[in-house]
C-alpha cells in the first residue's frame, strides 16, 4: 500500500503554488470568480429561510458552476506539474467536464432521489417531523459522507486520466481504500479551517459595507463587494482543495514530485 502524507502533500501544495501560482490565478479569476460573482448578482432575493423561485437565473447558475468544474480540471493538470499554457489548461479541463459529470451524477443522483420524498415529508411539519423520515435523512446523510470520502479523489482522476465515469469512481474508490479515516481526517480539518475564514472575513467585510453603503440592494456596489469577497474567498478554497487531494492522489500513484519540490519523503 501506497503511503499517504497529508503534510508532504502541503509541502507540496505550496511549492506548485510558488511555481505556477500566477497561472493558477489567472484560471480561478477567470473560471471560478467571474461566473460565481455574475451568478451571485443575478440571484434575486429572497425571504429569510426560504428560497428564490427557479428562473432564468438558475441557468446562469448552471452554467457558473459548470464553467467552475473547467476550472477544477485544469488545475488538477497543473497540480500535476504538467506545464501548459492558460488556453490548454482549459481546454483540456473542457474535454474532461462530461466525464466528471458522469462519475458525479452516477452517484449522486440515486442519493438525492432518495431523500426527495423523505425531505418533503419533513418540510410540511417542521414543527414535529416524521421521526421514520428523519431517520433515513439521517442514515442518507451518513452513506453520502461515507460516499464522500472515497470518492474524494474522482477530480484529480477526471482531471488527468482518459477514464469514464463508471472508471473514474472505480480508480478514487480502489485509491482509498484502507485510508477513510485519515482522509476524513482530512477533510474535517480543512472545512473547519474554511468555516472559520469565511465567517471571520464576510463578517467583517459586511460590517464594512454596511457602514460605507447601507444595507447591500441587488445591483448595488455592496452588493458586488460581498458577492466579489465570496466568490474570491470560494475560489481560494476550492483551488487549495483541489491542488491538495491532487497531491494526494499523486502520492497514491507514484509520479514524481512537482519540478523544483523540496518535500520530505517520510509519510
Amino acid at each position: 500500500m501506497q503511503p499517504l502524507s497529508i503534510s508532504r502533500a502541503w509541502d507540496e501544495t505550496r511549492e506548485v503554488l510558488r511555481r505556477d501560482g500566477s497561472l493558477i490565478a489567472t484560471l480561478a479569476l477567470a473560471l471560478m470568480v467571474l461566473p460565481g460573482t455574475i451568478s451571485a448578482m443575478v440571484q434575486p432575493r429572497a425571504p429569510a429561510g426560504q428560497m428564490a423561485e427557479p428562473g432564468w437565473w438558475t441557468l446562469v447558475q448552471l452554467l457558473a458552476l459548470l464553467i467552475g468544474v473547467v476550472g477544477q480540471l485544469a488545475v488538477v493538470q497543473i497540480a500535476l506539474g504538467r506545464r501548459q499554457s492558460v488556453g490548454e489548461a482549459i481546454a483540456h479541463g473542457a474535454r474532461r467536464t462530461p466525464a466528471f459529470l458522469g462519475a458525479t451524477v452516477l452517484w449522486v443522483l440515486p442519493l438525492a432521489l432518495l431523500v426527495v420524498p423523505f425531505a418533503q415529508r419533513i418540510e410540511a411539519n417542521p414543527n414535529a417531523p416524521d421521526p421514520t423520515s428523519a431517520l433515513i435523512m439521517v442514515v442518507v446523510l451518513l452513506i453520502f459522507l461515507f460516499l464522500a470520502v472515497r470518492l474524494i479523489l474522482t477530480t484529480p482522476v477526471a482531471g488527468s486520466e482518459a477514464a469514464g465515469p463508471i472508471t473514474i469512481l472505480r480508480r478514487s474508490w480502489g485509491l482509498t481504500r484502507g485510508r477513510w479515516w485519515r482522509l476524513f481526517g482530512f477533510l474535517v480539518l480543512f472545512f473547519v479551517a474554511a468555516l472559520i475564514v469565511i465567517t471571520a472575513v464576510t463578517s467583517v467585510v459586511g460590517v464594512v459595507v454596511g457602514l460605507a453603503d447601507g444595507p447591500p440592494e441587488p445591483w448595488s456596489t455592496g452588493a458586488l463587494v460581498l458577492a466579489l469577497t465570496s466568490q474570491l474567498l470560494s475560489a481560494a478554497l476550492t483551488v487549495l482543495l483541489v491542488l491538495l487531494i491532487t497531491r494526494l492522489y499523486a502520492q497514491l500513484t507514484g509520479p514524481a514530485a512537482p519540478e523544483s519540490a523540496s518535500v520530505p519523503d517520510a509519510p
